[in-house]
């Protein structure tokens, strides 16, 4: 039995998510309607834009929690997520920013949606013989993201690095089409898994119950001796 955190992090990405989108479109509307785009319009929207995309990894990482199968994944991608969205934000409504600010903002966001990738491909179900697949996964996308910070950071533009990058996220888009569909084909044998774990936690308790019913016997016994020799 796994426990879920008591504040509701999937829950509040959520509202943050739809309210996001919600005034991107309005703003839009607005914007297109009145005639005029100017550069606190672009703000606003960037903001929302940058709202939106927070709420949409920090769902991905804070459904995965709720799943209880790991902590330090979602955790690390929700402070990723949160450091890039203020560090973004900061860097929409203040000015003038250096180029430092914005690869450090840059290079946390990648991690952000690097983690959140990997927090939508860990909550599948695979069967034993495909679970090196979710390994492969962390390895390449991770590899892709430090990749990107990599060129972010040292200003990279070399024809090799970009083919590296090329061939990494070529095995990125293939590991990331694989898994689900290993999650599909693992769901006879994960159920089966679930029903034989659900089996032995049945036998587990029967054995503890009998265990305590011979033991409540024993003791009533004794309370049947003692009162007999009682004066």
């Amino acid at each position: 039995m796994h426990t879920t955190p008591n504040f509701p992090v999937k829950r509040a990405f959520l509202y943050v998510l739809i309210g996001a989108v919600g005034l991107t479109a309005a703003l839009g509307i607005l914007a297109i309607l009145s005639g005029r785009f100017g550069w606190l319009e672009i703000r606003i929207l960037l903001t929302t834009i940058t709202i939106a995309a927070a709420g949409i990894c920090g769902l991905s990482c804070a459904a995965y929690w709720n799943t209880g199968r790991g902590l330090v994944l979602p955790i690390a991608g929700l402070a990723l997520t949160l450091l890039a969205a203020v560090l973004i934000l900061g860097g929409i409504w203040v000015t003038p920013i250096s180029i430092g600010y914005w690869k450090l903002s840059a290079s946390a966001a990648v991690f952000a949606v690097a983690c959140a990738h990997l927090a939508l491909l860990s909550m599948a179900r695979l069967a034993q013989w495909f679970q090196w697949s979710l390994t492969a996964a962390y390895v390449v996308i991770l590899t892709v993201a430090a990749l990107v910070v990599l060129m972010i950071l040292g200003e990279v533009d070399s024809v090799g690095m970009f083919q590296l990058l090329g061939v990494a996220a070529i095995c990125d888009a293939a590991i990331t089409i694989m898994i689900p569909i290993f999650h599909r084909l693992s769901r006879g044998n994960v159920m089966e898994a679930v029903i034989r774990s659900e089996a032995d936690e049945m036998t587990a308790l029967d054995r503890e119950i009998a265990a305590l019913r011979s033991r409540l016997a024993d003791l009533e016994r004794q309370r049947q001796q003692c009162s007999g020799q009682a004066p």
